[in-house]
């Protein structure tokens, strides 16, 4: 009944792709089979160096770094970090957060996490936004995965500014000791997976590593959906 009731939905109010708008078939979710080839991924899990790692590397101490695809000022892909973050489309970040994870795990990638962790957001922002755009990833990942969440092992001291405008060193400064380990039983030397939208200077992951590293004896690796580009590479 529930497929005839979802066939009689998607007659009179058909479901679109969010990059090219096409008409989803049955078995699509947010994305078509063609816009899912054609996502600009950095296959950063298949290089030995790459530009996420080199964000953190002789900053933090982390195992791995994965970036699902390459967000760039003018390309399609970014709505959707838009629309996850700020147009209530969280389930679409859940749905990108299994699909990633499933490709990693096809590639032997993921099969030594622990925890999944998202970085989380002041409880202000939270309210006033509705959900966490990271955690709905997180769970999408937790789903692919089979691995246990903990949505609040970190938590935001201080409502975040805008990190939209700031260089380098101001985003340093608006992220450093902004958060803090809350409920954290069980997780001394635990392999954990930080999770985030979108990496650009890294210094928010930084912090949400700092800060676990820095009280508990256990391993870090981070994993965005997306990571900035400029649109000249």
């Amino acid at each position: 009944m529930t497929k005839i009731f979802e066939s009689i939905i998607d007659l009179f109010f058909p479901r679109t792709c969010r990059i090219c708008g096409r008409t989803l078939l049955a078995h699509e979710e947010y994305l078509c089979l063609h816009c899912i080839h054609n996502i600009p991924r950095t296959d950063f899990h298949k290089k030995e160096s790459h530009p996420m790692e080199q964000l953190f590397r002789g900053k933090i101490d982390i195992q791995e770094a994965y970036a699902f695809f390459y967000f760039t000022k003018n390309g399609d892909f970014r709505h959707l970090i838009h629309d996850i973050k700020y147009n209530g489309e969280k389930r679409c970040g859940q749905y990108l957060g299994r699909l990633f994870a499933a490709e990693l795990l096809k590639d032997g990638k993921l099969n030594d996490i622990d925890i999944i962790a998202p970085v989380p957001l002041h409880r202000s922002k939270e309210r006033t936004r509705g959900y966490n755009q990271s955690e709905w990833i997180a769970k999408g990942i937790a789903e692919a995965t089979g691995k246990e969440m903990r949505p609040h092992l970190l938590c935001r001291k201080k409502r975040d500014e805008s990190q939209t405008h700031k260089t380098l060193y101001e985003r340093w400064l608006n992220t450093r000791s902004a958060f803090y380990p809350d409920k954290t039983e069980g997780i001394e030397g635990k392999h954990i997976l930080l999770i985030d939208d979108v990496v650009t200077t890294g210094s928010t992951l930084s912090a949400c590593a700092e800060a676990l590293l820095g009280k508990e004896n256990c391993k870090i690796s981070l994993l965005t959906l997306a990571i900035t580009q400029p649109d000249n590479m």
